[in-house]
């Protein structure tokens, strides 16, 4: 068992709702493909599309690995205990799982032992090392936190030199009890049935000491070939980590963006690369429940990611390279227009139009109104999805990751001697803040005005959240707190532009129109004099000098 690189990604097949593949996957039955782990249909397009798969011996077997935890202990230290079940043998496999970047994980084994009658306990503590038993503390604490059966095969794929491992796990199932009902509502009632999932993994050998670039070049051109050739998606954590977090098609909650850990960097390539770290966790943690879930916080989330990337090339202008503005940013418009849109509709269905008919003295004159808003929502959440099962954003989604693996690359080779990053983080942090407070009286300017001035305190509160840690508390706190306020309350206003628009394009009465004009009109009246109160109020943020 050698440290090895590893890509991962999905091949999803929507299931159809009278397939006897979805009543299988709700009951948590084994699939055909576990009972007979014969040659199947996806094993042979596979080989079909990459004719240069070698197979190894062992083509094909069903597999069951189970794995361990103690209260989030074993997760915390990027160690995976997991015990493998196949051919009538048991196996409990020990390593320490780390990203090396977004996409590429490094898998190092940490102990293998095969299992006797006594089971898991006698297999870790007589082969584990020392640090791992004082981790674990005690064999009874262990606990099963995730349980996968896949039907499996294996090829080597001899790529520029490195000899490539390609791991297809088929038809990947929980074996669970039937779906609760909890469970179910939180799906949606109108949710597709879950997609028939196939996981792909990516690997090479990575001995200590080798230069890993040529490894991660090959597992990148493998994973581009299979997303020309399959519907496959890339993924930054595998189905066995999916499954111990809850959900093994990574739909169970919406992922929020967290604070931006800079550790440490001194140069402005380096911080870049710990930005797009922060966002690839909250893009690629939300992508499969906009596919999947019926839950609109996936949507607006992967729509926040989108924000916060744009924001960060924007402030990081200089290093959008030819990739970036061929390849990268050309499908993140397309993609940001579908999630802007989606995200508008829910906004108009769930906010303001409620809060539109309310004001209403005739409220249920607005139901078929709503009913029609709500088609077309249902619309444009349908074209997204169909957006995000595409080869187009899986392309971009694989170059993105491969483009920041590159960026990582430059900022490490050029250490310390890069572009200083409390000088970059100054300079930005003055320019948006100039910009947004040389903004005009907001009552005293047009809708297209006051919506710039919504844009520019988004941008200079997305430079301050990346740049915490080198700003002063009374900038990440009172400032940043401030800055939200602002751009919720011309939001606001923004809503009702919106709606009107959707409106004035509907089978709406006279009555209704006219209504809304008023309505509409109030509210951006209202939330122009608010943010100009918020604007006289904001305080000039700080970057102390040597943060």
């Amino acid at each position: 068992m050698d440290r090895v690189l590893e890509i991962v990604l999905d091949v999803v097949i929507p299931a159809a709702p009278d397939s006897k593949s979805a009543k299988a996957s709700a009951t948590g039955t084994a699939s055909r493909a576990h009972a007979d782990p014969g040659p199947s249909e996806q094993t042979a397009s596979l080989c079909a599309a990459l004719p240069t798969l070698v197979a190894q011996p062992e083509a094909r077997e069903c597999v069951t690995t189970v794995a361990f935890d103690r209260g989030g202990v074993l997760g915390g230290l990027g160690w995976r205990v997991a015990v493998e079940s196949h051919g009538g043998t048991q196996r409990v496999l020990v390593s320490s799982r780390r990203a090396h970047t977004p996409g590429v994980t490094v898998v190092a084994p940490i102990f293998e032992a095969a299992l006797d009658a006594n089971g898991v306990a006698r297999a870790l503590f007589d082969a584990a090392p020392e640090p791992f038993r004082e981790a674990l503390g005690s064999a009874d604490d262990l606990a099963a936190s995730a349980t996968l059966v896949a039907a499996r095969s294996r090829w080597q794929w001899p790529r520029d030199g490195i000899d490539v491992l390609l791991t297809f796990d088929e038809d990947l199932q929980e074996p669970a009890a039937p779906q609760e009902p909890a469970a179910r509502d939180a799906r949606g009632a109108d949710a597709a049935p879950p997609p028939e999932l196939h996981e792909l993994r990516v690997s090479a050998p990575w001995p200590e000491g080798e230069d890993e670039r040529p490894i991660v070049d090959a597992l990148f051109a493998c994973a581009g070939d299979l997303v020309a050739a399959l519907p496959a998606f890339v993924r930054l954590t595998d189905a066995l980590d999916r499954a111990g977090a809850g959900s093994v098609t990574g739909d169970a909650e919406a992922v929020k963006a967290e604070a931006v850990d800079l550790g440490g960097a001194v140069t402005a390539e380096a911080a870049l690369v710990a930005i797009g770290r922060n966002i690839s966790a909250q893009w690629f943690g939300n992508d499969a429940g906009v596919r999947n879930s019926t839950n609109g916080e996936f949507i607006h989330q992967m729509r926040v990611s989108q924000r916060r990337l744009r924001t960060a090339m924007r402030i990081f202008s200089r290093w959008c390279d030819e990739t970036w503005e061929a390849r990268i940013e050309p499908e993140l418009k397309w993609l940001g227009g579908l999630l802007g849109d989606a995200r508008d509709r829910d906004v108009f269905v769930e906010s303001t139009l409620p809060a539109l008919a309310a004001a209403d003295v005739e409220p249920g004159r607005w139901d078929a109104i709503r009913d029609a808003a709500n088609a077309q929502r249902l619309a444009a959440r349908a074209r997204l999805r169909e957006a995000l099962a595409s080869q187009r954003y899986a392309r971009a989604a694989l170059a993105w990751l491969q483009w920041l693996d590159l960026l990582a690359r430059r900022a490490h080779d050029a250490g310390s001697a890069g572009f200083s990053l409390h000088r970059h983080a100054k300079r930005r942090v003055r320019r948006y803040y100039e910009r947004l407070a040389s903004t005009q009286k907001l009552t005293a300017i047009d809708e297209a005005s006051r919506h710039r001035a919504r844009i520019n305190a988004k941008y200079l509160r997305y430079t301050i959240e990346f740049f915490a840690t080198l700003t002063s508390r009374r900038t990440r706190v009172e400032v940043a707190r401030a800055l939200a306020r602002l751009q919720s309350v011309l939001g606001d206003g923004n809503d009702a532009a919106v709606a009107l628009r959707y409106l004035e394009r509907m089978d709406a009465e006279p009555y209704q129109l006219g209504f809304a004009r008023g309505w509409c009109e109030a509210v951006k009246r209202y939330t122009a004099k608010e943010g100009e109160r918020l604007l006289r109020e904001l305080g000039e943020p700080k970057v102390p000098r040597g943060a």
